[in-house]
């Protein structure tokens, strides 16, 4: 059996696909396992996978047609037969010596209890981004292979975990991440959380570096904003996640409670500050307004869920 299984979920991305799966494909051995998972494509995506599917063994294709990407992660883990599954997003193109910086690190674990293990995020902008935009599309934690802090993450997009320890932890949390049109976060945070609880230990692997597209349709005060509001919605439903009983009730109240007030000094300070740094310094105010916002939204849904339970 394979050692690594490469996972790729995809929707509605059928020429994207096509580049991602023929930049692993440069580089993968004989003793790699290729998975593309569908979730629910409407476009010639089916028609692409299924292509690649027949042209190369090493290639399986499956179809998850419940929207959510951490439905279509699960599926992934429940089929691969590699001990290490690597999730790759259908919009990045691996760079050179990825495949073998990850190959090389399974061969010669440094800790006993790694469950999960990621490398660095390239930004291929479509278009250039707004003067106003905040970077924070490039992921690079430096040279050298470490063991993250508790507080420290990795980005999905360039990530592996073992397959039997994640699945054994529970996977990904369908709540979380994306659902269809609908962007969403935190689903690897959330089963990194997990496997931390469990005694797992994450780390930082160097030279595995990829690039990832970041589309015109992402480079917009719209989509940005959605993209904030939606950050504190699955936020909320990490940390309660935590809480249970009373002790969840106090906390969604008090962050209800605080919400208006620390939602308007931000509002207060992007206003104040707009003419200043092209805007950088007023959007920072701004998403942190909308995150607030998206937050109390999500703690008000459960709240409210929980009584008609």
């Amino acid at each position: 059996m394979p050692t690594i299984t490469i996972a790729i979920c995809t929707r509605n991305r059928a020429a994207l696909l096509e580049k991602t799966m023929n930049s692993v494909l440069a580089q993968a051995d004989g003793n790699i396992e290729i998975l593309i998972v569908d979730n629910g494509s409407a476009d010639d995506t089916v028609k692409i996978a299924v292509e690649f599917a027949a042209a190369d063994a090493r290639v399986k294709f499956f179809r998850e047609p419940q929207a959510g990407l951490s439905r279509a992660r699960n599926l992934a883990l429940r089929q691969a037969t590699g001990d290490w599954v690597i999730f790759l997003d259908d919009d990045t193109e691996v760079e050179l010596g990825w495949l073998a910086a990850y190959e090389n690190f399974f061969s010669n674990l440094p800790a006993a209890r790694i469950a999960v293990v990621g490398s660095a995020v390239n930004p291929h902008y479509e278009i250039p981004p707004p003067a106003w935009m905040h970077s924070k599309d490039r992921f690079e934690l430096g040279p050298k292979a470490f063991r993250l802090p508790s507080d420290g993450n990795l980005w999905e997009c360039n990530c592996a975990w073992h397959r039997a320890t994640a699945l054994q932890a529970g996977g990904f949390d369908t709540q979380l991440g994306y659902q269809g049109g609908v962007t969403g976060y935190h689903e690897g945070t959330d089963l990194n959380d997990r496997l931390r609880n469990a005694g797992y230990e994450i780390w930082w692997l160097p030279g595995a570096a990829i690039r990832h597209l970041v589309h015109a349709g992402r480079l917009n005060l719209k989509w940005v904003l959605h993209a904030a509001f939606n950050y504190g919605r699955t936020t909320a439903i990490r940390r309660l996640k935590a809480r249970t009983g009373y002790g969840r009730m106090f906390y969604s109240v008090g962050r209800l409670l605080i919400a208006p007030l620390h939602c308007g000094l931000n509002l207060l300070a992007a206003l104040a500050s707009f003419p200043f740094q092209s805007g950088r310094v007023a959007m920072g105010g701004l998403i942190r307004a909308v995150t607030i916002a998206g937050f109390a939204c999500e703690l008000l849904r459960q709240i409210f869920r929980g009584k008609r339970a």
